[in-house]
C-alpha cells in the first residue's frame, strides 16, 4: 500500500478582505453615498467633512472589526414580516 500525502503553503487567508489604505472597498462606498446623498441639503464643504469624518469612523471600527461594513449593510436592508408581495 502506498500513501502520498501532498502539504500546501498557506500562501494567504481566505477571509481576509482585500484592503486600501485600511479600509476595505465598502467603507469607501458607505463613506462617499452618504455625504453624496446628502449634498442637496448642505454645503461642499460640509459634505467634504462629513466624508473624512466616516472615513475616520470606519478607521477605527475597522481596526477592531473588520466586517462592519457588511454589518452595517445587512442592518440596513428594507425588513417586513409580510409574507406576500404584490406588484
Amino acid at each position: 500500500m502506498i500513501i502520498l500525502s501532498a502539504s500546501v503553503k498557506n500562501l494567504r487567508e481566505i477571509s481576509v478582505k482585500e484592503k486600501f489604505l485600511w479600509l476595505n472597498a465598502k467603507s469607501y462606498l458607505i463613506s462617499v453615498f452618504v455625504p453624496f446623498i446628502l449634498l442637496p441639503w448642505i454645503d461642499l464643504l460640509s459634505a467634504f467633512l462629513l466624508y473624512l469624518g466616516f472615513l475616520a469612523l470606519f478607521s477605527v471600527l475597522e481596526f477592531f472589526d473588520e466586517d462592519i461594513a457588511d454589518i452595517i449593510i445587512a442592518k440596513s436592508k428594507i425588513k417586513t414580516k409580510t409574507k406576500s408581495y404584490r406588484a
